[in-house]
Formats: C-alpha cells, structure tokens, sequence
C-alpha cells in the first residue's frame, strides 16, 4: 500500500482541538487507519516551476525535477521542515486521504461534529459539450464530471496537498488513471464553455504542463518524450484519437488521463479552480469529483463551489457535481448479532453519526441512513454494519470463546488425493499443475476431440487462450510435454485437479469432479507400460474392475482401454497410446501415452467392495 504524510499542524487546526500526539495515533488506528508514526520532512522547491518535492531523513535530492525535468539539485530553494503522520492508504477509504477529510472523519469520531457534513453548491459556472468523438470505440472515455470551485487561497502546503489528493485518487479510485482521472486548472485562465473531444495524435498540438517556454507539441510526441506520457503511454495504445478537453477558443486543459497544458497551471496565485474527472463509468467519476472537491472544501473553509452543466452528444443535461446523500437502510438487531453486542435503535443513529452519515429511525425497528456523497466504500448493509463496528469500537468488544466446538477433518476426497500422489509418486512420476483456463483450441482441437456442449465458457474471455474450464487434465499434461521437447527422456508426470462440466441440476448451472491424470513420454513406452500403471491405481483402492477396448480420441485404436465395474456405468479410468497425428500436432517426435480418471469413482468403489 502507499505511504502518505499527513501535516500534523494542519491536522490539527482543522480538528479545532488539541491532542497528544500518542492519543492521536490511537484514535487514527481505531478508525481504521494504518499508522506507522511521525516523521519530519525536508523540503525543497524547484526554482524553475515551483514545484515543491518532500524527502525522508534517508532520502536525497531528486536529480530532476518530475514536473518540469528541470535540474533540481542545483537549481532549488531550501523549505522549513515539515512533521507529518505517516500511514498507508486505506484503499477503501479516499476520502481519507488528505488532512482535510481526515479531520472530518476524527471529528465525528471523537463526538466534535456529527451527522452529514452540508456542502452547499451555485449555480452552474460553466458548461461542458461532449462530442461523438470520445464515445467512439477508436476514442473511448465518455464520461466527464465537472466543478468550479471560487474564493481559494494557496500556498505550498495547500498546493502539495491537492496534488497529492489527486494522485492518490488516482490510484485508489482510478486504478493508476484508467477508470478516473482528474484535472485541475486556473479556471480564470480559460473561458466558461468548453468542448470534450478528441483529436489526431499526429498533427494536434498544445504545450503539456511543465513544458513552458518550449514550442507545442503534437499528442504523439507527448505520449513518447514527456514523463507523464511514457508513464501512462498504455492506456491510449489502442486508440486511434486522443481525449482532449479545450475552451470554446481553443485553448486546451488537458489530454485526459495523461497531463495537463503549461497555460493552465495552478499556482499559489491561483484564484478560481476548475476540476474535471474523465473516466469510463459516471460512478466512478461523480465519486471521485465529489471526493476531491469536498476534501478541497474541508481543506480550504471559506471556498465556493460552483456546478457545472454537461451535454452529452444524445442530447442529455445534467449538472456536477452532485451531493445526493444515497439513501440505505441498517437493522441493529442485525448488527449486534454479527458482532456479538447489543446495539439499539437509539446507539446506532448515534454511532452512524458519528461516522458522518444522516441517520433516523425507519419502520420495523431498521434505520434509515443518507450516505454522504463522498462515500464510495458503502454499497451493501454490511458496510453500514462495519461503520458501526468502527464507531463501536473494535478495542471495546469483549473477547469470548464461541458457545459450540467442533473438530477439524480432512475431506474424504483429500484422503484419496493424497493417496494418489503417493502412489504416482512412489511410481517415479512428477506433479504437475496445468492452468484450469483453457481454450477450445488447445483443449479439444488440438487432441482431436470434439468440442463438448458440457463445457463452461467465459462469457467475456480476457485472451483467446483463456476462454472455457477444462473438462479434463489430458489436455493440460499434453501441453507440459509440448512445452518440454527438448528436455531429457524418459518424462514421467501426473495431475490431480478440478474439471468442470455443466449441470442443469446443480446450484450454479456447473459442477466440480476431482479428476487424476498421468502421462509418460519416452523413447520406448507403449501400451502395457501405462496398463501396469492403470492396474496399481485399482490395486491400490481394491477395485475389481473389467477392462474393454476404446476407440477415442487422443488413444490410438486398438491401444487404449477403459475400466468398468457395470455394463451401463461411466469409466472410472480410461488409458491407451497416443495418435500419432497428435503428437506431430504438437511437436513431440516420441510415443506419448496418457491416462485419466476420477478420483470420487475410484474411491467409491473401493469404499463399497470395502
């Protein structure tokens, strides 16, 4: 997980109480928080574009600057130190990523301020156009959420601040920029219309931030030469045009989700800020914008926030951002049973205000909560539930022994699996473990099977190769000793796994059987060679079984059998020499032959002859 510095003294300006450094350490990790102490920074500021960068005591100097690539170790500016507490991220929580918003969740924790934080919001400042462009599959990321936000004040610690939100929204919310990024800019250097769209990468330019002074460059160039660029390179490869959000004059913001332009930097002089959060899923990008803009709220007390009006190209308007509290319901009665304590109507509207959500009695004895909009962790009940535990306590529940006990085993089909192993083992052979993903090609075609209607496939495959379940090992154990042709022979292996069949009658629609495998590829191996294999398996459960012939791919006619115990059951084994269509398919130039079966039929029968 990252590591972020929390100002101490702005922390505790903006909690508007006094606390011991080690009370504040514990309260932190009661909320949830992983604390790993204080520190002090040292800090220096980069002469050529201001840029403030932050060390550790064990840290030098960056050689370059990484907003502008200037050289920062001889061209810098010495800042006062700076104490922070440092934690990890809490991934689930980004609007605890700053002093601003984790101030606010101390305050309702400690009883300072309670129920749901009320950020008021202006009319619209600015109107954003979406055009077609940027919903075309050559240049997908159709969302973008928008605010103004007037009357900011900034300085070092203020700029460091946002940008460190912002980055780490990034990660947390946006995935490293690809579900959400987020622009910030003067807004009074631009208009108040704007165009989202998107452009040729060859011949569009504009200067990237961090680049002033230098003539513009086209999108491509950026992608290949600015850190920003080389960094987040990948999540434009397949696009044929680039997102860019510009003014109705034509001067460019951004080329979301990489950089920004030089002309609209945010500096300490900065007055009004327009923050745009681009994205794939309006959620996920309202979430974000909410997050970032009332962190800079809590952040920054006096500021304004304005809305602005999105038109989307289907003709569709709508304002951001939006502080809709989501309206869900809790049952105390429900809670306590989870975490073994008992919990009133009463205590939990009281505990769920004091992590910030507007909570009152509902029907039923269950209450009814509004999720503050900057919440993207609460999705289900149980995480109400969870925010009760917090407010609670986890330090205050009482540790007890559970009322029944009960005694560990292991699962029969583990017993006859490690049976197997043993067996295979004893008999010269190597584990093996083959990936459960497969594809048609490598599972069916390339054995010679026909494809079955029994197999599970993926609805939405990530390759080619990983589109359905196996149904067998065979396939798995072919592919290892076509991967291993140029190894030494005799090559000797074996598999114990999950096969997976549809099954109407089951829960899922699917059903697991625990299946067992080998294979030995050598210079001189043949039929009775995996014959005396197949005869120590049942000599090792005890099953009378009878053999017949089968003629089934990938076995040779004539060379392969399968054991039965009744005329009108399924094999319980099944093994033979391999095609040798099979193995000039693969690659391998010696006999190869297979066996296969299943480990429940095997043990069964050695059960009941038992």
């Amino acid at each position: 997980m990252p590591v972020v510095g929390i100002p101490t003294d702005r922390l505790r300006r903006l909690l508007g109480r006094e606390i011991e450094p080690d009370a504040l350490l514990e309260q932190l990790g009661h909320l949830g928080c992983d604390v790993e102490g204080y520190t002090e920074l040292a800090r220096v500021r980069c002469r050529a574009c201001g840029a403030v960068h932050e060390m550790t005591a064990s840290e030098e100097i960056p050689p370059l600057c990484d907003t502008c690539q200037a050289p920062l170790r001889e061209a810098h500016e010495a800042l006062p130190p700076l104490e922070v507490v440092r934690m990890e991220l809490l991934a689930v929580r980004p609007d605890m990523f700053d002093p601003g918003g984790l101030a606010r969740a101390l305050r309702g924790y400690l009883g300072l301020e309670t129920g749901a934080p009320h950020y008021a919001l202006d009319t619209p400042a600015a109107r954003v156009c979406v055009e077609q462009a940027v919903t075309e599959p050559d240049a997908y990321r159709p969302e973008i959420a928008c605010a103004v936000v007037r009357n900011v004040t900034l300085d070092d610690d203020t700029l460091k601040i946002l940008m460190k939100l912002q980055e780490n929204l990034h990660w947390a919310i946006g995935r490293n920029r690809k579900h959400a990024s987020i622009g910030v800019y003067d807004f009074d250097t631009v208009g108040d219309e704007f165009v989202y769209t998107a452009e040729d990468p060859g011949s569009y330019c504009f200067v990237p931030l961090g680049a002033g002074g230098q003539p513009p460059v086209t999108l491509r160039e950026i992608l290949a030469h600015h850190p920003k660029g080389t960094a987040y390179a990948h999540l434009l490869r397949q696009a044929r045009r680039y997102p860019i959000l510009r003014d109705r004059d034509g001067q460019v913001l951004s080329m979301p989700p990489i950089i920004n332009s030089e002309a609209t930097r945010v500096t300490r002089a900065s007055r009004q800020l327009l923050i745009d959060v681009t994205g794939h899923v309006r959620r996920l990008v309202l979430r974000t914008l909410n997050i970032m803009v009332t962190s800079l709220c809590e952040n920054l007390p006096g500021v304004e926030v304005a809305t602005v009006a999105i038109e989307r190209p289907t003709g569709e308007c709508w304002v951001s951002p939006d502080f809709t509290p989501q309206p869900m319901e809790v049952d105390p009665d429900a809670a306590g049973r989870l975490l073994g304590v008992s919990i009133t109507t009463e205590q939990g509207i009281e505990l769920l205000s004091r992590m910030r959500h507007a909570a009152r009695p509902a029907q039923a004895g269950r209450i009814a909560v509004a999720v503050p909009a900057y919440r993207n962790d609460i999705l289900h009940e149980v995480d109400l539930i969870e925010d009760l535990a917090i407010a609670y306590g986890y330090h205050n529940l009482e540790p007890t022994l559970v009322p029944t006990f009960t005694v560990g085993g292991e699962r029969p089909i583990e017993g006859l699996s490690d049976r197997l192993r043993q067996l295979f083992c004893g008999l010269g052979f190597h584990e093996v473990m083959s990936l459960v993903l497969t594809s048609e090609q490598s599972h069916d075609t390339l054995l010679g099977h026909v494809s079955s209607d029994e197999a599970v496939t993926i609805a939405n495959p990530v390759s080619g190769e990983q589109t359905m379940l196996r149904t067998q090992l065979l396939p798995g154990l072919v592919e290892v000793f076509r991967r291993n042709v140029t190894h030494p022979l005799p090559q000797a292996i074996f598999e114990i796994g999950e096969v997976t069949r549809c099954d109407a009658q089951a829960e899922t629609g699917a059903v697991d059987r625990r299946a067992f495998a080998a294979g030995i590829v050598a210079a001189r191996t043949g039929f009775e060679e995996i014959k005396a294999v197949a005869e120590a398996v049942l000599r090792e459960f005890d099953c009378r079984v009878t053999l017949r012939p089968i003629s089934t791919a990938p076995f040779l006619d004539g060379r392969a059998a399968a054991a039965y115990r009744d005329a009108g059951a399924a094999p319980c084994l099944r093994f033979g020499e391999v095609q040798p269509e099979v193995l000039e398919r693969c690659g391998i130039q010696s006999p190869m032959v297979l066996l296969e079966g299943d480990v429940a039929a095997v043990g069964s029968l050695a059960a009941e002859q038992e």
